[in-house]
C-alpha cells in the first residue's frame, strides 16, 4: 500500500444491492447510501432506530468481500460486542461474516483492543504473570491481601473521605495509585496509605488488574514505544468506531493517540448519536479530545429519520434532543409493522401524590391493556425506567428527595439484575441474572455461563485460582477443570439444575443449605489452599433491594425477576422496569419515564420541555443536559406509545395544575391524576 490515503475498495451501487439482498434490507435512502459508499474519514450521526449497527454491518460485508490486502484488515472497535454478535448472526452462515473474525481484520470493544496490542504486550516484556483482568475479582483479591482489621481500618478511613477501597487503582505504570483519578487523601508515610500500597503491589505481582488500569499500561507501552501507533495504523488501514457517542475521556485520548482523524494514512470513520451519549459511572466524562461529531460539516453526515417509531413520537421527543437532529428535526418514518394507528395510541402522563407511588405501575399497565391487543403484547415489550435504579435507605415517604429512584416504584425491584450489563456482587445476584436471562431468552446456555461466572469470581475470592488465569469464565471451563473430581462435578451440575431447569425458590433456607456445596465447587475449583471466611460477603443472603417505599407488589406467578404483573380481568401485561442506561439500544411497544431525583427531581426540571417553553439544550446547565439526553434515549424506545410518571407537586398549585395539564393536552398527551390508588382522566 503506498503512503497517503489508503486504496480502500470502492461501493457501488452494485454492491450496495447485494448486501440488502443478502441481509434482507429495505430500500436504502440517500444519507443511508452515502455513508455505505463513503471511502474518506467521516462521522455519521444517525437517530434512534435509523439502524446504525445494521449499516455498520452492510458496510463491512461489502468490504470484506472485496478487500484487497492479506496483511492489512479492518479494524472495527465499540463499547460491546454489538457488532460482532451481529455479523455471527447475519453474515457467518453465508460465509463473509467469518473472515471479519479473522486476521488480518479485528473486531472487538475499545478495552479489548487495547488489551491485545497495547497493554498485554507491557505486562509481557516486564515480566508480569499472565492477568487476570476483572474489576470484580481483582478487588475481591486486594481485600483478601488484607487482614480484616486492616481493611476495616483503610474502609473507614477512605468512607470518612466520601470514597472507597473499591476505588483504588493503579494511575502509573510503576504502580502509583490514586481513588479512580482522585489523589489519595493521606501521606504516604500514614497507615492508611500503606495498606492501599501492600493491596496494590500483591494484586500486580500476581496478575490481577482491573479494566481501566490497562490503559495506564497502554499508554506506558506507546511511550516507551512509539513506533507502536506508526505500526498499528499501518495494520489497519480503516477504523470503523461504533456508538461513538458513549466514547469517554479516557477511551477517546487513547483513540487519538492511535488513530488521528487528521492522519493522511489511515481512514477513520465514526458512526454514533450525540443525543444518546449517557453514562453508566457519574465518573465518565464525554471525549472532549477529538469531540464527535466533527464541526467541520464537511467530514459529517446525518441520518434523521427513525424506522422504530412514527411521526408523532418524533415530535414530542425531537425538543428533548440536547442537539438539534436537523433542521427540521427528528422524523419518524415507522414502524414498519403498526400494531394500531399512531391516533390510537395516545401517550399519557400519570400524577401521582408526593408520598405515594402505589398505583402508578398499575395505571400505566391497564392504560397498555386498553391500547394493545394479546397479539401485540406478546410481540412487544412494555417497559418503565427511571436515570436513577439504586435506591438510597434513607430516602422513605416523606422525604423531600422522594421518588428517589426505580425501587421506589416497587420494592421487588433489583438493582443488579436492573443493569444493562448486570454487574453482580455476590453469587445470590449472580443466580438471580442468570434466571432473568434465562426466563426472558428462553434459552439456558447463556444463564449457565453466568452461574459459571459467578463461581469463578467465588474461586478467586477463597484461594489463588493461577490455573484458571486467562480461562473463559463459562460452564465448559469448569467442567473441564473438575473432570478428574466426579463427586463435586456432580455437585456442579445438581446446583445448575436446582437453579436453572427446577427454578427451586430461593429463599434464606434454601440458600443456606446449599452453601456449602457452593464452597466445594470454588475449592475445588482453586486446588490449593484457601481461606473460605472471606467469602461470607459473597456469599450472603440477601432479601435483595427492597425498599420502604409505597410501590404495591405484582403478582409474581411465573413473572421474571424485575417484571412487574398487571392484570386487567382474564388478561395481563408484564412491564420490565429498569434503568434508562439498561434500554439503551432496545425497542419497545411502551416505555414509561419514571420520575426520580438526582439533585433535583427530574420530572420537575423537564417540565419546560415537556410544556413547548424550552427546545433542545440552549441555555441548558449542564445537570439538565444530562437529564435531556436521559429522557431523550428512553422517549426514543417504543415503537407506539410514550408515557410519564410524575408526581402532582411538580405541576405546581391547583390553577397552575390546570393551566399546565390544558396545555400537554393541546400538545397530544392526556392526562390522568392517581386519587386513592384510583386513575382519573382529565
Amino acid at each position: 500500500m503506498p503512503d497517503g490515503l489508503p486504496d480502500l475498495p470502492e461501493i457501488t451501487d452494485e454492491d450496495i444491492e447485494w448486501v440488502s439482498k443478502l441481509m434482507r434490507l429495505d430500500p436504502l435512502d440517500g444519507p443511508r447510501s452515502s455513508f455505505l459508499k463513503a471511502g474518506s474519514t467521516i462521522d455519521v450521526t444517525a437517530c434512534p432506530g435509523s439502524g446504525k449497527t445494521t449499516l455498520v454491518v452492510a458496510k463491512l460485508a461489502i468490504l470484506v468481500r472485496k478487500w484487497p490486502y492479506k496483511t492489512k484488515g479492518i479494524c472495527v472497535l465499540s463499547h460491546t460486542n454489538v457488532a460482532r454478535e451481529e455479523i455471527q448472526q447475519r453474515l457467518c452462515s453465508t460465509g463473509i461474516g467469518q473472515r471479519l473474525l479473522s486476521y488480518p481484520h479485528f473486531i472487538d470493544t475499545i478495552h479489548g483492543f487495547v488489551n491485545r496490542f497495547l497493554a498485554l504486550p507491557w505486562l509481557n516484556s516486564n515480566g508480569y504473570p499472565s492477568p487476570t483482568i476483572d474489576n470484580d475479582v481483582t478487588i475481591a483479591f486486594r481485600r483478601g491481601k488484607l487482614l480484616q482489621r486492616e481493611y476495616y481500618t483503610i474502609q473507614n478511613f477512605l468512607k470518612q473521605k466520601y470514597s472507597d477501597f473499591d476505588r483504588l487503582r493503579i494511575c502509573t505504570p510503576d504502580l502509583c495509585f490514586d481513588l479512580g483519578g482522585k489523589p489519595f487523601p493521606a501521606g504516604p508515610n500514614s497507615n492508611s496509605f500503606q495498606l492501599a500500597k501492600k493491596a496494590i503491589e500483591a494484586s500486580a505481582g500476581a496478575g490481577f488488574f482491573c479494566y481501566d488500569e490497562m490503559f495506564v499500561l497502554a499508554r506506558a507501552l506507546l511511550d516507551g514505544f512509539p513506533a507502536a501507533a506508526s505500526w498499528l495504523k499501518r495494520r489497519f488501514p480503516l477504523i470503523m468506531l461504533d456508538e461513538m457517542q458513549d466514547t469517554f475521556e479516557l477511551q477517546g485520548d487513547m483513540l487519538h493517540k492511535l488513530f488521528p482523524r487528521s492522519a493522511p494514512d489511515i481512514v477513520v470513520q465514526r458512526v454514533g448519536d450525540p443525543n444518546q451519549a449517557i453514562f453508566d459511572s457519574d465518573d465518565d466524562n464525554p471525549d472532549m479530545t477529538d469531540p464527535f461529531p466533527d464541526p467541520d460539516t464537511n467530514r459529517c453526515a446525518c441520518v434523521s429519520n427513525s424506522h422504530r417509531f412514527g411521526s408523532k413520537i418524533a415530535e414530542i421527543a425531537s425538543p428533548f434532543a440536547v442537539t438539534p437532529v436537523s433542521p427540521t428535526g427528528l422524523c419518524g418514518i415507522g414502524p414498519t409493522a403498526m400494531m394500531c394507528s399512531e391516533e390510537a395510541c395516545p401517550h399519557a402522563i400519570f400524577l401521582f401524590p408526593k408520598d405515594n407511588t402505589a398505583g402508578v405501575l398499575d395505571a400505566y399497565g391497564k392504560h397498555v391493556l386498553t391500547i394493545f391487543n394479546d397479539n401485540a403484547l406478546a410481540n412487544g415489550t412494555v417497559t418503565a425506567v427511571g436515570a436513577i435504579h439504586r435506591h438510597k435507605p434513607e430516602v422513605t415517604p416523606g422525604h423531600d428527595h422522594f421518588p428517589q429512584a426505580v425501587p421506589h416504584y416497587w420494592s421487588g425491584y433489583n438493582a443488579e439484575i436492573g443493569r444493562k450489563e448486570p454487574h453482580p456482587r455476590t453469587l445470590l445476584q449472580y443466580i438471580q441474572v442468570a434466571q432473568s436471562t434465562v426466563r426472558k431468552d428462553q434459552e439456558i446456555s447463556s444463564g449457565i455461563d453466568k452461574i459459571a461466572s459467578g463461581f469463578i469470581r467465588l474461586a478467586g475470592i477463597i484461594g489463588i485460582s493461577g490455573r484458571m488465569r486467562r480461562k473463559p469464565r463459562t460452564h465448559r471451563t469448569i467442567v473441564d477443570m473438575l473432570k478428574d473430581d466426579t463427586p463435586t462435578l456432580a455437585i456442579y451440575r445438581s446446583l445448575i439444575k436446582a437453579f436453572l431447569i427446577d427454578f427451586i425458590p430461593l429463599t434464606s433456607v434454601n440458600w443456606a443449605s446449599m452453601q456449602n456445596n457452593m464452597l466445594a465447587v470454588a475449592c475445588s475449583l482453586c486446588g490449593g489452599v484457601t481461606e473460605n471466611r472471606n467469602a461470607t460477603q459473597f456469599l450472603a443472603w440477601s432479601d435483595g433491594t427492597a425498599s420502604p417505599n409505597v410501590g404495591t407488589g405484582s403478582s409474581q406467578d411465573d413473572a421474571a425477576p424485575n417484571v412487574y404483573r398487571v392484570w386487567e380481568g382474564n388478561r395481563k401485561v408484564d412491564i420490565k422496569l429498569g434503568s434508562i442506561h439498561s434500554v439503551k439500544g432496545q425497542t419497545h411497544l411502551a416505555t414509561m419515564i419514571l420520575s426520580t431525583y438526582w439533585y433535583d427531581h427530574s420530572s420537575k426540571r423537564i417540565l419546560p420541555w415537556l410544556l413547548g417553553t424550552r427546545v433542545n439544550g440552549n441555555g441548558a446547565n449542564s445537570q439538565d443536559r444530562k437529564r435531556l439526553l436521559q429522557t431523550y434515549v428512553a422517549m426514543t424506545r417504543p415503537t407506539h406509545m410514550v408515557c410519564f410518571a410524575i408526581p402532582r407537586f411538580v405541576f405546581g398549585n391547583d390553577q397552575a395544575i390546570s393551566q399546565n395539564v390544558a396545555t400537554l393536552i393541546g400538545r397530544g398527551w392526556r392526562v390522568a391524576e392517581l386519587v386513592d390508588g384510583s386513575c382519573r382522566w382529565f
